[in-house]
């Protein structure tokens, strides 16, 4: 076979492009520390490392979730922890206003600290993370309390009667009544109110009919309990009051009495059932909705609806706000004026305005109270609550959705029972202190549940970060062995590839020189 000079030029320029190619993406390799740069450079080590990114990406987001999680978690746990520092210097000064020994002056200034530390609790209570309140629950754009006055009383004929009071006192003041009467009776009622601790008293008329206290600069509104047995339509009984005894000592058990002190006033999300019913259709009379949703639910009828009749209608319900919808199926009584739908996490009684039928495309959403349903996902199918309801650990008043007035929290209510401590303080009541004393203890263990479930949490959420970042350092480990070069190897197939280049130019130089001349 004839090697001609082009043929001996073709190879060489393959096999320098070859080396060239070699060296270049050694080059490539040291400039990214990467020795998969391309899906061709390793296929099988490709599809590993996209799965290691993939899931060293949703690592990172857990891990995000926790430290924010975490964080949110510690201040809440930081808030209550001064909350039970602030509790147990309250406790402190009830045992002292208890005492026997201490003056009326001696209580007035002690009940000075307890406003002080009365606005310090609301604070905390008020505490912000990161622009957010952290105790109102959903509504975290705006404060859990707000302060106002409220009502103490330890009169029985006012256990069904509703306060709302207007207005500013610098202390407490005391309400009662010179003679037995009713409030919102036919007949006009003196009473009589002292802002000074029971030192002076102003003597005022309250007119027939009439529901609301005038203390000069204080309006004490009182919304009467429906008669008993309730009326249909319901109406409201005047409520009876007892004359003092003038001859006693004033005190919450001398006749009828109501005390107006501080209070805090709830004004977050809560938690409580049932759910709320938006009703839009002038066909629909009352949907009341009970079970445990975890979203809202929107419900709608397609058809004209007969409530009065047997029979089975169909209607459709959404739980992603109105994107797909399911059909179900719901049974109607002959004599009913309602129907029951279920759907899923609960039931829905839904009444027809005019008793008999409900028109097309009536709708209504159950909106589930989700107060302490914000948080994070830490890890897949793990996701921790961090938003609280603050009512349920500080107490208060609170309207609830539905209703027209606020009521005192259900027990325990610290915010409530430091309040209380307030008006006994200022009205020289040893007694009443006394049994603010054993009240308190019992909101201190009652605040200690919550940090425990606080405390709890949070843990939950450390160990969770730990294995999180524990696991994401072995996924890039694993991706690492895969993906990046042994730089000791890199640099002498470097230097291989160098010298490897320089001999076949040396040679290549020394062929192509060669020809007939040089041996003539």
């Amino acid at each position: 076979m004839r090697i001609t000079h082009n043929m001996m030029y073709n190879s060489m320029s393959k096999n320098m492009n070859t080396i060239l190619s070699d060296y270049m993406n050694y080059g490539i390799q040291m400039s990214t520390q990467k020795r998969v740069n391309n899906p061709s450079d390793d296929p099988t080590g490709t599809v590993h490392i996209l799965n290691y990114r993939a899931s060293i990406n949703i690592n990172a987001t857990y891990i995000d979730n926790s430290k924010e999680a975490s964080a949110w978690l510690k201040s809440t746990d930081g808030a209550l922890q001064q909350a039970q520092t602030v509790l147990t210097r309250i406790t402190e000064l009830a045992e002292q206003a208890s005492s026997q020994t201490y003056s009326p002056e001696n209580r007035m200034q002690i009940a000075t600290e307890l406003r002080q530390n009365f606005e310090l609790l609301m604070n905390i209570a008020n505490t912000e993370y990161n622009g957010t309140h952290i105790f109102s629950g959903h509504k975290t754009d705006s404060p859990a309390y707000t302060k106002k006055l409220g009502v103490m009383t330890e009169s029985a004929e006012f256990n069904k009667a509703i306060f709302d009071v207007q207005g500013e006192l610098p202390q407490t003041a005391m309400i009662r009544f010179p003679q037995d009467g009713e409030i919102g009776g036919a007949n006009d009622l003196t009473y009589e109110y002292s802002k000074d601790g029971g030192k002076t008293w102003v003597t005022k008329t309250l007119a027939a009919g009439d529901t609301t206290l005038n203390l000069d600069g204080c309006l004490v509104n009182m919304a009467l309990p429906e008669a008993v047995p309730p009326t249909n339509p319901p109406t409201a009984a005047p409520v009876q009051v007892t004359a003092y005894n003038p001859d006693a000592e004033t005190s919450p058990s001398n006749g009828s009495m109501l005390y107006i002190r501080p209070s805090a006033h709830y004004i977050g999300d809560d938690n409580d059932f049932p759910p709320e019913v938006d009703v839009y259709g002038d066909s629909i009379g009352s949907a009341d909705a009970q079970g445990i949703f975890k979203s809202d639910v929107q419900i709608k009828f397609p058809d004209d609806v007969s409530v009065g009749q047997d029979g089975t209608i169909e209607f459709q319900y959404s739980k992603d706000n109105g994107l797909t919808w399911e059909t179900g199926k719901a049974t109607t009584s002959a004599g009913s004026t309602s129907v029951r739908v279920v759907v899923p996490g609960g039931y829905v009684d839904v009444e027809a305005k005019n008793g008999v039928s409900i028109d097309a495309g009536s709708q209504f959403v159950v909106r589930p109270n989700r107060a302490e349903e914000q948080g994070y996902e830490i890890a897949p199918g793990d996701f921790v609550h961090i938003t609280n309801d603050g009512k349920d650990i500080f107490g208060g008043l609170y309207q609830a959705k539905g209703s027209n007035h606020a009521t005192p929290v259900e027990e325990p209510n610290i915010f409530e029972t430091i309040s209380d401590l307030i008006a006994y303080c200022e009205t020289n009541n040893s007694d009443g202190c006394g049994q603010s004393v054993e009240d308190l203890r019992k909101m201190s263990e009652h605040l200690v549940t919550k940090l425990a479930n606080i405390g709890g949490r949070s843990n939950r959420v450390e160990a969770n970060l730990t294995v999180m970042q524990t696991h994401q350092l072995n996924q890039q480990e694993r991706m690492s062995n895969i993906e990046d070069i042994d730089l000791p190897t890199l640099l002498n197939n470097i230097k291989k590839q160098q010298v490897t280049y320089q001999g076949v130019l040396q040679t290549s130089s020394m062929i192509m020189n060669l020809s007939l001349l040089n041996y003539i």
